[in-house]
């Protein structure tokens, strides 16, 4: 959980309203077992049994419904390649590139990430981004999600509404459009801080405006094409993810869908303690079945290492690319009304709220540089050293100095996020990623 996001919520907390957006069990969103994977690590593979929140995993073996699917995939977009090479490059032993996406997570500091997929839309060389195979994301970063799936494989004006709809969410979109703190009181009784219809109404907008693209698309060019979001499983400590394209996909022909597709996403964002836990069931029979599931950050690193097992099976030419939507740095430039920034190292105050802000943006920065040591270490173990391609880009401090981006308490402020935006806009638009060098 982000303690900026605690801090702003106990704030308001005082004099907010007893609003009320309580999640239960009993009352479980349906996704498919198709649509929704237990990730086993192999720390906890001989601890399944029979759990039956982890069907489709079996007990001690290798090989799970996860690998089986990612098998499937691949096989389709290899499929897909060989029938778009001429006859020389066939003919040529050549490794099939596989480009992935990896979207951070970040609350307002995803409208850097916005800024990064739409600016990446207006470049006419290099990777574009139709050539992404497998878009992963956690956290806050699955709310962008739908938009980028459009930006990524819309046809036409597709991308135009996509991309346009991405930067207004991020850029006009205030907090109490989102969020609204619970009242003291109400909090000891409830599952979370804050009431986030606000943003399952915005989610839902999305959804009707861009799922019946999504799912008319043609087969063709999203072949084998994957868009992973992951959660937790609070009663098993499990990482689950779905393949949401795949999801999207089937709307006409299943009508449990759109709901499934709309609860991961905001399972994925929730935030424990501060957003509401979501819960979801394979079988609507029995209530007690329904698991609780929660923000996929606190176990992203088990989904990544298993994708890259399937990956490296199949002899890929491996490209990652990640999006930071953090400026790694414990020190960030902070800029006040006057447009003044300054570094973050002055004295610390010797107070509650100044402490907790402070230890924020320490763990904050660790955790970032910690995910991206953690992939490279993945991709070096699985691929070997040479054998991948490994950048990302972040929210440099020097250019939130030089942009003069004003940050308030709010978790959510647009004029801050408009601030992003550019910036990210204008890294999309120069390809500013840096190659990963492991310290």
């Amino acid at each position: 959980m982000k303690f900026s996001s605690l801090l702003a919520a106990l704030l308001v907390m005082s004099v907010a309203g007893c609003a009320s957006s309580q999640t239960k069990r009993d009352e479980a969103i349906f996704c498919h077992d198709d649509y929704f994977f237990a990730v086993e690590d192999s720390m906890s593979r001989h601890q399944t049994g029979n759990d039956p929140a982890m069907k489709g995993l079996k007990s001690g073996s290798e090989e799970s419904h996860i690998h089986r699917y990612l098998y499937k995939k691949l096989e389709d977009r290899r499929v897909l390649q060989k029938k778009t090479m001429s006859s020389e490059d066939e003919g040529a032993d050549e490794k099939q590139k596989y480009i992935v996406l990896i979207m951070s997570g970040g609350g307002q500091n995803g409208a850097f990430g916005a800024g990064v997929l739409n600016g990446w839309s207006d470049r006419t060389e290099g990777i574009r981004r139709s050539e992404v195979d497998m878009i992963t994301t956690i956290s806050t970063g699955a709310m962008a999600l739908t938009y980028a799936l459009v930006g990524n494989y819309g046809h036409g004006d597709q991308i135009g509404q996509a991309d346009d709809a991405l930067r207004e969410i991020y850029t006009t979109t205030p907090e109490d459009e989102l969020l609204e703190s619970k009242g003291l009181l109400s909090i000891l009784t409830t599952n979370s801080l804050a009431n986030t219809r606000g943003m399952g109404q915005r989610l839902d907008e999305a959804i009707d405006q861009f799922m019946p693209m999504i799912s008319g698309w043609d087969e063709g060019n999203i072949r084998g094409r994957t868009a992973f979001v992951g959660t937790v499983n609070m009663d098993n400590g499990k990482f689950y993810t779905s393949d949401l394209l795949a999801v999207a996909r089937q709307i006409k022909t299943d009508e449990t869908a759109r709901d499934c597709y709309r609860e991961v996403i905001l399972a994925s964002a929730a935030e424990p303690v501060f957003f509401p836990p979501r819960f979801i069931t394979s079988d609507v029979s029995d209530p007690e079945k329904s698991h609780m599931y929660v923000d996929g950050g606190l176990r992203f690193g088990v989904f990544w290492s298993e994708n890259l097992r399937v990956l490296k099976s199949r002899n890929v030419a491996m490209e990652v690319y990640i999006i930071v939507n953090g400026d790694l740095a414990a020190d960030p430039y902070i800029c006040d009304e006057s447009g003044d920034c300054y570094r973050e190292q002055k004295t610390t105050g010797n107070k509650l709220l100044d402490i907790a802000k402070r230890s924020s943006t320490i763990a904050t920065d660790q955790l970032y540089k910690g995910s991206l040591d953690r992939i490279y270490g993945n991709l070096l173990e699985t691929f070997g050293p040479g054998n991948f391609k490994m950048k990302y880009t972040y929210i440099k401090p020097e250019f939130i100095r030089r942009e003069k981006c004003r940050k308030s308490v709010s978790s959510f402020d647009p004029v801050y996020m408009s601030c992003l935006y550019r910036i990210g806009e204008r890294v999309g638009e120069t390809w500013d990623w840096h190659d990963f060098n492991h310290d």
